[in-house]
């Protein structure tokens, strides 16, 4: 028998081996949990059986309570009759009303039954009537069995009156002398059982079932019509039910309930031959059960899986071992193959002496040195380190680390020079010694190259020395230049504001005009009516027509001169009001729209004798805490901008001025005109200082500037133009009712910084 053989036979045999232990551990498991599962199924049905009967028990004696409690009430009232000397039906019936059961929250009516089946019913829900309860098989049974002792419970109906169910409860009346007078009842609210079992059902998933002996269900939970007053009489386990105090079966359709096994619990009450049902569902009860044995069965499985697995990868290891021999010896082979081919010159050295064991070719063409050079010596030998420290560096390292990346250190070339490179230091275990492999790049050029890009950057930090310097004056002057600028446009701003002053008391001495002299000539046509009455008077030549001439033309005369000097007082008065809010920086309250009417009114002169009109809307009631100068001056700049540039070759146009609150806190002002529009080029530089379309013909280029910097800097609001060429322009001004704390002035003027962009005045 050769090795093959032995070593098949020998593989054969743990095979086997595997096989038997693999077979015993599932079968040991298998049982186990089968064992584990029926236990605990067992269990399961013990302790829901124990616990079903805790809760019939418990709903058994709510049950006979309030049972009892009815039962009690019969026997106050049948006390009370008995009590009362020759017992009439009317004597009956006012007794029974007199019985108070609204303390009560379970009983509903008390009902009392003649001997002729006549019924009077007695309920604080509803008044005292009248009713026939002869069909009623309990009081069918009390008035054929007037002897009966006895309280007799009734099958459930619902109350005539308002349709709610009820169980009764009844019993025979007897006079002082024993006689039959009659049957009382009382009826037990359904819904006062339904609240208790209702609860219990829900939380526990169950139903719960009042059946009396004689086959008929008095409640159910959950409630459902169908199944008040069915009868069960037929009922196989109806049987199981009376034969015993309490216990348990299971059943799929008794008391005609959902399909499906059950397990039901009972206990009968203790007066009353009536039994307390307690129901569940095997899904309901089984559920966690099923849950554990689906669980159990999963961990069987993974445990006879994990087994199967274990015993697999025995054998592959047994194999693997086998073998590992055989690979070792393949591997250190392959190993030297590739460090000898490898393009990166690298060492193996003992780690404790650092005696080269072995060096690849790339090593030695890199430093210039012979195999027999090298091998069986150390690097302090050759001289290979220019700095030894580098070599203690790298043992101290490697003390705390597991290996060194990329520490830069210099060899000596067997010529003499110096190599730069990063060196890559692993150790690891051989099969006899702990070694260290040393790999070496070499990195001298990229040093080189860089020292030579640090030169170049020395020379460059120069000349960006020479040409900050040079910026730098620049820069000064353009700061001179700058400040000239500011007092340009400053001085700018302030000849357009002079400029639109002048405007508007060139304009109002216009408008004044008319109506002084209009009553300059009504005043000297008066003076001359006065000196021709006065005539009159002395020659003695007084009429009364000549009177009433007089006095129809003083009050013609003053009507005029009334309507001239109101007129022009109107006029001085919106003068001297915008004329101050906009020759100032005051913020004060006041009122919008008479603020706009005034500044309106002292801009008529600018379009009264053009073919243009300015329509306003102004609301009422609005009240700003602004700077009213700054707003009139940005009115004036839209109207200016409209007259001039808006309406350049029409015969007529419209403007429109308005005023709207937007939200709480905001107003609105719009201002559109109907003119020639502006191409989108100069809608995008409108606000740009000193940009006009009508440079050369009385054109600032500020005016949009200054009402752009007002809005936004002085009032705090926002401005948005809209126009298209041909279709007008529409201006929006947004801006808050109480203005913002600024110190920048209300003329708007605005400066530039360095960057070319508008800045505040200071």
């Amino acid at each position: 028998m050769n090795f093959a053989d032995i070593r098949q036979r020998t593989l054969s045999r743990t095979r086997l081996a595997l096989l038997v232990f693999a077979m015993l551990t599932t079968l040991t498991i298998a049982g186990q949990t089968w064992w584990a599962i029926e236990q605990d199924r067992q269990q399961t049905m013990a302790s829901e059986t124990t616990n079903g009967l805790i809760a019939v028990r418990l709903l058994e004696e709510h049950a006979s309570q309030t049972l009892q409690d009815a039962v009690h009430t019969l026997d106050r009232v049948a006390r009370a009759v008995q009590a009362s000397p020759k017992p009439t039906s009317d004597s009956i019936r006012s007794l029974v009303a007199q019985h108070d059961i609204g303390h009560s929250r379970h009983l509903k009516a008390l009902q009392y039954v003649s001997p002729e089946g006549l019924s009077w019913i007695s309920s604080p829900d509803y008044p005292t009537h009248e009713a026939r309860a002869y069909e009623r098989d309990h009081i069918q049974f009390l008035l054929r069995h007037p002897s009966h002792q006895g309280a007799v419970v009734g099958r459930p109906y619902a109350s005539a009156y308002d349709s709610q169910w009820v169980i009764p409860v009844a019993r025979a009346l007897f006079d002082s002398a024993a006689e039959p007078v009659g049957v009382i009842s009382v009826d037990i609210r359904l819904s006062y059982f339904g609240g208790l079992y209702s609860r219990v059902a829900k939380e526990n998933n169950a139903s719960v079932s009042l059946v009396s002996d004689d086959g008929f269900i008095l409640a159910r939970s959950p409630f459902e019509a169908r199944y008040v007053d069915r009868n069960v009489a037929d009922s196989q386990p109806l049987a199981n039910l009376q034969g015993a105090a309490e216990g348990s079966f299971s059943d799929e359709s008794f008391l005609d309930d959902d399909e499906g096994p059950k397990l039901y619990t009972y206990r009968r009450l203790a007066s009353f031959p009536i039994t307390m049902v307690y129901a569940r569902d095997f899904n309901s009860v089984l559920g966690a059960w099923e849950q554990r044995t689906f669980e159990r069965m999963s961990l069987a499985a993974l445990a006879i899986a994990l087994t199967a697995g274990l015993i697999y990868f025995l054998r592959v290891y047994i194999r693997r071992l086998q073998s590992s021999q055989r690979s070792l010896r393949d591997s250190e082979a392959k190993f030297m193959g590739l460090f000898q081919q490898s393009p990166t010159p690298s060492v193996l050295a003992r780690y404790e002496d650092g005696l080269f064991v072995e060096v690849n070719d790339a090593w030695l063409r890199q430093l210039g040195y012979q195999r027999e050079d090298v091998i069986g010596h150390t690097s302090r030998e050759i001289g290979l380190w220019v700095n030894p420290a580098d070599r203690a560096a790298i043992l101290a390292a490697l003390e705390h680390q597991t290996s060194i990346h990329g520490m830069e250190v210099q060899h000596r070339h067997k010529d003499g020079h110096l190599i730069t490179g990063l060196i890559f230091v692993q150790p690891f275990q051989s099969s006899t010694e702990k070694l260290l492999i040393y790999a070496l790049i070499d990195i001298t050029r990229q040093r080189e190259i860089e020292q030579e890009i640090r030169d170049v950057n020395q020379q460059l930090e120069l000349r960006v020395k020479v040409r900050t310097e040079n910026l730098e004056v620049a820069n000064r002057d353009l700061n001179g230049a700058l400040a000239s600028l500011r007092a340009m446009q400053s001085e700018l701003v302030r000849s357009e504001k002079m400029a639109a002053l002048g405007s508007l008391v060139a304009g109002v001495a216009h408008e004044l005009n008319t109506p002084i002299g209009n009553s300059v000539t009504v005043g000297s046509t008066l003076k001359a009516k006065a000196a021709d009455l006065a005539l009159a008077f002395e020659k003695g030549e007084m009429r009364r027509s000549t009177m009433q001439d007089f006095i129809d033309n003083f009050i013609w005369g003053t009507d005029i001169l009334m309507s001239s000097l109101t007129r022009a007082s109107e006029l001085i008065g919106s003068f001297k009001r915008v004329a101050v809010d906009q020759s100032s920086d005051q913020r004060r309250q006041f009122d919008l729209q008479k603020t706009l009417q005034e500044v309106c009114l002292t801009l008529e002169p600018m379009y009264k004798s053009t073919p243009f009109h300015l329509n306003v809307d102004f609301p009422a009631g609005i009240s700003m805490d602004s700077y009213p100068g700054a707003l009139g001056q940005v009115v004036t700049n839209f109207v200016s901008n409209a007259l001039q540039h808006g309406f350049e070759g029409r015969k007529h146009g419209n403007m429109q001025l308005s005023a709207t609150v937007s939200q709480p806190g905001l107003v609105l002002l719009h201002f559109t005109d109907d003119g020639v529009g502006m191409t989108e080029d100069t809608l995008k530089r409108i606000y740009d200082p000193f940009f006009t379309t009508k440079l050369g013909h009385g054109g600032s280029g500020l005016g949009m500037n200054i009402a752009y910097n007002i809005v936004r800097d002085v009032l705090g609001g926002n401005i948005q133009v809209q126009s298209r060429l041909g279709q007008g322009t529409h201006i929006t001004v947004e801006i808050p009712l109480q203005a913002p704390q600024s110190h920048v002035p209300a003329d708007g003027a605005a400066s530039i910084d360095e960057s070319g962009q508008r800045q505040p005045a200071a």
